[in-house]
């Protein structure tokens, strides 16, 4: 399972500060420098495809979950930063409902299946609405990685 294998505590989010999606965006980009994940000198290219995906088509899948992501050479490896709104976010989701979970995802370029699957997965974990339920109450990185590594898809 791609998020529970590739989700770091640091990379979690307990309490996003941000106000709207271009925020929280950064702020989750920012974690990711701050955490060495990506340099600094790279995150406004990372920031920038972000931004570009976002307006070309909302990732705000529903059920309070968004996926914003894209494909960069700036990284080797799979990152993944969660972060959790209390308040919720409008993400322009498909069901017009506000955003508690957004999961940023950044891969390779050169591994466009990867990154497909990768969005498939999270999306389908992410489908699970006692997990949703869950991951938005608590209150820890350890606790909200935890939820997640125990997990199981075929209930």
């Amino acid at each position: 399972m791609v998020l529970a294998e590739s989700l770091k505590k640091i990379n979690i989010l307990v309490k996003a500060r941000s106000k709207n999606k271009w925020e929280l965006i950064e702020e989750m980009v920012d974690l990711a420098v701050k955490n060495r994940e990506i340099s600094a000198a790279d995150s406004e290219e990372i920031k920038i495809a972000l931004v570009e995906r976002e307006k070309s088509m909302s990732t705000g899948i529903g059920n309070g979950v968004a996926i914003p992501h894209c494909t960069t050479a700036r990284v080797s490896d799979i990152i993944i930063i969660l972060a959790i709104s209390q308040k919720g976010i409008d993400f322009d989701s498909i069901d017009s409902n506000p955003v508690r979970i957004v999961i940023l995802l950044l891969v390779p370029k050169n591994k466009l299946s990867q990154h497909i699957k990768s969005l498939a997965n999270i999306a389908k974990v992410m489908g699970d609405e006692e997990l949703r339920e869950k991951i938005a109450s608590l209150k820890t990185a350890e606790s909200i990685l935890k939820t997640i590594k125990n997990f199981k898809i075929n209930k």
